[in-house]
């Protein structure tokens, strides 16, 4: 259902898309048409998304996914299942999350209509969304309280996922149009229809209702002037009716009828007059006034009601060959029964009961049946004319006007059959079409996915080429440092940015057989392996192309995009990209990736060949001890690391001994990692940087430190902040520039 045409819509002219979901049981084309004039609507009710696999969708959660993918919506309107006067429906607050989860991240205009139960106040001109009466006892009923919880949930997703939400509380729905049968009436009138019904409301209780086609006009007049602010409206119960005015009425159209009511006191709405002073909506329906108009049209629509024997019919052609074979035998032996009994009846014997026998198998079961039924009727009547009038086989058939019985007996059965087989093959092809129909239109909404997909892609896309040249020159800025531990933490934070992933992992390959993390996005800094065996990562190294690997097998444990960084022919780092959506294995990514890694790698050989060069420079002579200066680089870049969540580390002090400071000097290289650093500051005290070591490594490296008869201290956080506004050189802070 739903109606299409252009519609002005921010700048320019657009199609407005609208969502239509919940209990959506009082919208029609008209409702469409007022509510959303010149809008494409797609209206999806919860109650057809069965749970029992029977539908289209197993569940509503897999619709509502279904439409996240299929739609991009610019207005949503979530109907209340409590619109409908006393509904024990459930399910309202989990639909309403699951489409406030389907627009999260979209700048969306969702308008939650709710019933007279998700009033939050009895009275003042609007509801103050902060606040609840409690007084009011029909608010503290069951219903009521999760009813005001849907209205929570508006206001929390309103404040977490910049969602324009707004909630209209309105009086109960019912519906005057033709196309729809009311959800309260019809079963109410059904039944009235046995001379008693059973009202929930007391007799005196507010029993406030509203014709859904005046809330159509307030719908689109309500997002004819949105804003974004969040707010909850009211809309007052104009008429005052009652639950004692509603049976009186029905009494009216039921003469006779008998009415008991409940307990329940009713929702009473606040007497607001929002709606009229901002809208200039007021009103204007009764449903009393109403009802008889509705009466009418339901008494007609149960007069048209489908036939209980076509019903009946159909369901003994579908049953099983054994079946029809069973009661063709038996209905032929009732038949002859019932010829033996009336063959002697003056006012019944007039009838030949075995040629009505050929008529009913023939049309129930088609014409193979038709013909045995004939057969079986011939058998008969050559039966009863041997034993009853003594006629021999030849006898029988030697005078022609004894053949007649027995050629309408087959004429009869094969016209009778092939009708039914001409209405079985119909339908069979009826069905045959339907079905192909289904195919393509699963088909064509699978091709339609895709198209969404690749349209969203394409608009990525567009939207960067107009700056393409910019970011690549930004990208080469960002990179243009000599400090590797700096390009790690850019490449983090570029990738994670340009392919919008949140799953980057760097890792250094300094000899041995193990690869050692230095760098990983901050949502998995916490949650990826620090090494890794390069073993393990053989179908990585031995599978890239131009340094491209691409985990298309799906393989567990391994990344799905690799990049491998060779040094003097053998990797020296590992770039991996370690969960990918769908959407993203797409040849356009990877060439994204691929360009990306390249400048990465670009930048990574200067800044090797920077530390190759100025290695005499960098450490203290004859050793890999770094000096005051260069300590310092490294210490702030790793602490820029941290400070970004894709890194830790430990700053150890070792404690002087009886050593002198320059034989720990030459003696600490055996003692630390490929991957760790150390020190000396202020030429007398030697300081160990333990990369990607937490606390908890603390007392195995203690143990290490103390097997070399070297004692360390750990550097509090305090401490490192203070050494490195000490020992960083000035104005250097990203490390020295190429």
């Amino acid at each position: 259902m739903f109606t299409m045409a252009k519609a002005k819509f921010g700048e320019g002219e657009r199609t407005v898309e609208v969502l239509v979901v919940g209990n959506t049981a009082y919208v029609d084309d008209d409702f469409c048409a007022k509510a959303f004039p010149g809008d494409h609507v797609q209206v999806v009710a919860a109650n057809e998304a069965r749970r029992d696999g029977s539908s289209l969708h197993a569940s509503w959660k897999e619709l509502l996914q279904h439409l996240d993918q299929a739609y991009e919506f610019d207005r949503v309107v979530y109907l209340s299942t409590y619109l409908t006067p006393h509904t024990e429906a459930v399910g309202d607050i989990e639909l309403l999350r699951s489409v406030f989860r389907a627009c999260m991240g979209r700048q969306i205009q969702l308008l939650f209509v709710a019933g007279p139960a998700g009033a939050e106040r009895t009275g003042g001109a609007a509801s103050n969304a902060d606040s609840l009466d409690a007084t009011d006892a029909a608010a503290q009923t069951g219903k009521g309280i999760i009813a005001r919880a849907a209205n929570d949930l508006c206001r929390y997703y309103a404040s977490q996922d910049d969602i324009q939400v707004k909630i209209l509380c309105t009086p109960y729905l019912y519906t005057a149009s033709a196309a729809l049968n009311d959800p309260f009436l019809v079963p109410l009138f059904e039944a009235c229809s046995t001379g008693s019904v059973a009202l929930q409301g007391a007799a005196d209780a507010p029993f406030p209702l509203l014709c859904a086609e005046e809330l159509a006009v307030l719908v689109h007049r309500v997002f004819d002037s949105w804003d974004a602010t969040f707010e909850t409206l009211d809309v007052a119960d104009a008429f005052h009716r009652s639950t004692g005015d509603l049976g009186g009425a029905l009494q009216g159209l039921f003469p006779g009828l008998s009415v008991a009511y409940g307990e329940s006191t009713g929702y009473a709405l606040p007497a607001g007059d929002v709606a009229r002073k901002r809208y200039g909506w007021f009103q204007r329906y009764d449903l009393l006034r109403d009802l008889s108009t509705i009466h009418a049209r339901w008494v007609n629509t149960r007069t048209k009601k489908a036939n209980p024997l076509r019903a009946a019919i159909d369901r003994i052609q579908l049953r099983a060959l054994p079946i029809k074979c069973l009661e063709t035998g038996v209905a032929w032996v009732l038949f002859e029964v019932l010829e033996h009994l009336f063959s002697q009846s003056a006012q019944l014997n007039v009838l030949d009961y075995r040629l009505l026998y050929v008529v009913l198998i023939g049309t129930l079961y088609g014409l193979d049946f038709g013909l045995v039924a004939a057969l079986l009727a011939s058998i008969g009547l050559a039966v009863s004319y041997f034993a009853l009038y003594g006629y021999t086989f030849q006898g029988l058939f030697y005078e022609p006007s004894n053949w007649l019985p027995f050629i309408a007996y087959f004429v009869v059965g094969a016209v009778c059959g092939y009708v039914q087989l001409r209405n079985s093959e119909a339908v069979k092809a009826e069905r045959d079409e339907n079905e192909l129909v289904r195919n393509r239109n699963t088909f064509l909404t699978r091709l339609y996915h895709d198209a969404i997909e690749d349209k969203r892609a394409y608009k990525r896309q567009i939207v960067g080429r107009h700056d393409s040249f910019g970011k690549i020159f930004a990208v080469t800025q960002e990179l243009d440092v000599l400090n590797p531990r700096d390009i790690y933490r850019k490449c983090c934070e570029l990738l994670g940015e340009i392919l919008e992933n949140d799953s980057v992992t760097i890792y250094h390959v300094s000899g041995g057989a193990f690869a050692r993390l230095v760098a990983a996005s901050p949502a998995i800094s916490n949650n990826v392996p620090r090494s890794l065996s390069l073993d393990d990562l053989a179908p990585v190294l031995q599978g890239s192309i131009s340094g491209l690997w691409v985990n298309r097998a799906l393989t567990p444990g391994l990344p799905m995009f690799g990049y491998a960084i060779e040094r003097d022919g053998a990797p020296a780092v590992l770039i991996f990209v370690r969960q990918v959506a769908e959407s993203q294995m797409t040849l356009y990514y990877q060439n994204l990736f691929r360009i990306l890694c390249g400048l990465v790698e670009s930048a990574l050989g200067r800044a090797f060949d920077y530390e190759a060069v100025a290695q005499d420079k960098r450490c203290v002579a004859g050793t890999c001890v770094l000096n005051h200066d260069a300590f310092g680089r490294e210490l702030a870049a790793e602490q820029a690391l941290a400070d970004n969540k894709m890194g830790s580390f430990l700053l150890l002090r070792v404690v002087p001994g009886m050593e002198p400071v320059g034989e720990l000097v030459g003696a600490i290289g055996s003692a630390i990692r490929e991957s760790d650093a150390a020190g000396l500051v202020d030429g007398d005290t030697l300081y160990l940087l333990m990369r990607q070591a937490t606390e908890a490594d603390l007392p195995v490296i203690c143990k290490r430190m103390a097997a070399k008869h070297i004692t360390v201290e750990r550097v509090d956080s305090e401490d490192v902040v203070a050494l490195l506004q000490r020992i960083t050189p000035a104005g250097n802070g990203e490390g020295e520039t190429a």
